[in-house]
């Protein structure tokens, strides 16, 4: 899309008093012509408004144009917000509550939304975290924040208490906000039918999937129940040793977990393998029969 259909507004802007000034201004702060490419190409409006408080600020904490260029990727936001009623305060909470500036440039390039959000949000999501039982001078809050920021208070209630009907303790839930945050983004029947399968089918103890929450991040339908109904009819056939821990097979790539399990039976099974690739496509999987 060209920058004036972006930007209309461009097309009235002075070339001598506006443009020019502007682009000056980014060089003067250190951005090469590909940077400014990249800045201008995606916003547009940097070239009319005057950004160069927000670029200053941002550019100290972050430490690189690279870090600055893919933090406003994220949020268009980044560079009109008010920096003295949003993003400023914002920063200056995370400070108080101990966090140092480079893990807060981390934060902020993972998920810059959260900066220009009002002052008192921040502090409300900040609150549920603790009462969560994460304080916020644990190493882990703000790996736990960011997740939280992503989800809302009603959703990461429903995955706590999901995950609590099937024996997790509050210390074990809360341990994932750090090992694996993307669990916490998944629906209570995501989790539910994972753990039920797990459990129920999969035969693994509670324990087991406590100390290996990753696990539930994979995708049941293309990758658990796919994978695990071919080492189980494997294993039936005396093809390979019983107690394949599906912590192994599932991180596997696509492409390994075939050569390993299934090209070398495709011929001798070949319901077993169009079984299993109609699943991990999505279509109607149906167990393999010896």
């Amino acid at each position: 899309m060209k920058l004036t259909q972006k930007a209309p507004r461009l097309l009235c802007a002075k070339v001598e008093t506006t443009l020019k000034p502007r682009m000056r201004s980014l060089q003067d702060m250190g951005f090469s012509v590909t940077e400014i490419v990249q800045l201008v190409s995606k916003f547009p409006t940097v070239l009319y408004h005057n950004i160069q408080p927000n670029l200053n600020f941002l550019k100290s904490l972050l430490g690189s144009n690279e870090r600055l260029l893919k933090a406003c990727s994220r949020n268009r936001f980044l560079l009109t917000s008010s920096l003295a009623r949003k993003i400023e305060p914002n920063i200056s909470l995370l400070r108080e509550c101990g966090i140092s500036d480079e893990c807060i440039a981390r934060m902020v390039v993972l998920n810059s939304g959260f900066v220009v959000r009002k002052n008192k949000f921040i502090k409300e999501v900040m609150e549920h975290v603790e009462e969560l039982g994460v304080p916020h001078d644990c190493g882990m809050f703000p790996h736990a924040l960011l997740t939280v920021l992503n989800s809302s208070r009603s959703k990461c209630d429903a995955t706590f208490a999901t995950l609590k009907s099937f024996g997790w303790s509050q210390p074990d839930i809360v341990a994932i906000l750090r090992k694996n945050p993307c669990v916490w983004r998944l629906s209570k029947k995501n989790i539910s039918d994972k753990m039920t399968f797990l459990t129920k089918e999969a035969g693994c103890e509670l324990q087991y999937i406590i100390r290996n929450p990753g696990i539930l991040a994979y995708s049941l339908e293309k990758r658990l129940r796919p994978r695990h109904e071919v080492i189980n009819f494997l294993e039936q056939n005396k093809l390979l040793d019983k107690g394949h821990r599906l912590l192994y097979v599932m991180p596997l790539t696509e492409q390994k977990f075939m050569n390993k399990f299934l090209f070398p039976y495709k011929e001798k099974f070949t319901a077993l393998y169009n079984s299993y690739v109609a699943a991990v496509q999505g279509k109607h999987h149906v167990v393999a029969e010896n």
